[in-house]
């Protein structure tokens, strides 16, 4: 069983990339970090999502999807 996760509102401080589409996330663009609820989830397997995919697809797809 894997870690329980979430995913919380954040502004871009550096350029980083969608995990779901691939579409670049520039600096001062809101994006959605994935975060554990009970446990730390580093921050090298978190993944990211831009705001598109997470008005297009909601946060129990994006998490549903390995």
């Amino acid at each position: 069983m894997g870690i329980q996760t979430r995913l919380v509102k954040k502004v871009a401080k550096i350029p980083m990339v969608c995990t779901n589409c691939g579409k670049q996330i520039l600096v001062g663009e809101v994006y959605h970090l994935e975060e554990g609820v009970d446990q730390h989830l580093h921050s090298l397997i978190a993944r990211r999502f831009c705001s598109d995919c997470y008005a297009k697809y909601g946060e129990k797809k994006l998490l549903a999807k390995e």
